[in-house]
């Protein structure tokens, strides 16, 4: 079985997990005050619902955002040198609704993360997304 490359693997209909991403991120393309911080911004996020079927890929470039769905099984999809992301986060999908309702913060992120039930990488760059993500709160 051959291996698939990156035009192959990303779908830019976002399916699944990416959908449900997409709908909760694309007011951001509206948002002003996101068009400006991030006008000169251009990075990639891998975020994984490690129980469901799709990741979502998060690509910010010059104040534009845009979702895509990846395939998350078999694993090696996920693969840095594949998809080429900057920051890389994976939990099941109720840590991500937890987290999306304000139910769970941070800090337990971090002890999940510890005790290996959250996988990260890219930390530092992750905290960019963070930043995104309390714009959505506005």
């Amino acid at each position: 079985m051959r291996k698939m490359n990156e035009q192959e693997l990303i779908n830019p209909e976002a399916r699944g997990f990416a959908g449900l991403i997409k709908k909760i991120m694309d007011p951001l393309n509206q948002n002003q005050e996101f068009k400006q911080k991030f006008k000169n911004f251009k990075k990639k996020y891998l975020i994984n619902a490690s129980n469901l079927n799709h990741a979502a890929l998060v690509t910010i470039n010059e104040g534009s955002l845009r979702v895509e769905s990846v395939p998350n099984k078999p694993a090696s999809n996920l693969k840095k040198k594949l998809i080429g992301w900057d920051g890389f986060i994976s939990m099941n999908s109720q840590l991500f609704l937890a987290l999306a309702m304000d139910k769970i913060t941070i800090l337990n992120i971090i002890a999940k993360w510890l005790v290996r039930e959250v996988k990260m990488k890219g930390i530092l760059k992750l905290l960019s997304l963070l930043k995104i993500f309390e714009l959505l709160k506005k």
